[in-house]
């Protein structure tokens, strides 16, 4: 079984959901700005009892692996979820040794730096702590501050598939970066 666990940054802290946290998320996924990159399973925005059954699974380290989660943390700022980062590792992710990294922060908090300051953090424990060979994430392109993320963590762009996800009726490209344990390593 997966143990949660807790990372402390400068600014943050990184930790397991708790049911506590429903209001936050709430708030969060009301947020369109928000939600306008989020190309995922989540109906936006979510009703309470949505966030309760979304927070509950969060929070159920059993159910981790059945969705595929390695490790997910509530990004904390002041006693206030702000967002999400998840190590997730899908089924076709296994053999090939590699890992993705997902994260959501509301809009209030963007351009502020604390994305790349969780993201690095979540990064350099997943890498000192599971023994996989490559880490990469994918974003809308439309979504620069996504993908610079990704480029302060040093990951390099590896490739734009285009038309390749259909959300909301809408075809959309992904953009994706990845970086080596060697490339990590240096």
């Amino acid at each position: 079984m997966v143990k949660p666990i807790e990372i402390r940054t400068e600014r943050l802290l990184l930790r397991p959901f708790r049911m506590s946290d429903v209001d936050d998320w709430l708030e969060i996924t009301a947020d369109q700005d928000w939600a306008r990159y989020q190309i995922n399973i989540l109906p936006v925005p979510l009703s309470r009892k949505q966030a309760e059954e979304l927070t509950a699974m969060f929070s159920d380290t059993a159910a981790w692996e059945k969705i595929g989660l390695l490790q997910i943390f509530a990004i904390v700022l002041d006693d206030k979820v702000i967002g999400e980062i998840a190590l997730n590792r899908r089924e076709d992710d296994r053999p090939n040794e590699r890992v993705e990294i997902g994260y959501s922060l509301i809009r209030r908090h963007w351009n502020q730096g604390l994305m790349t300051e969780a993201a690095r953090a979540v990064m350099d424990w997943a890498f000192q702590n599971y023994s996989f060979n490559r880490l990469y994430a994918w974003c809308d392109p439309r979504n620069t501050g996504s993908w610079r993320v990704m480029e302060k963590l040093g990951m390099k762009r590896e490739g734009l598939l285009r038309s390749h996800l259909k959300w909301n009726g809408e075809f959309r490209d992904q953009l994706f970066y990845g970086i080596s344990r060697a490339e990590w390593k240096r």
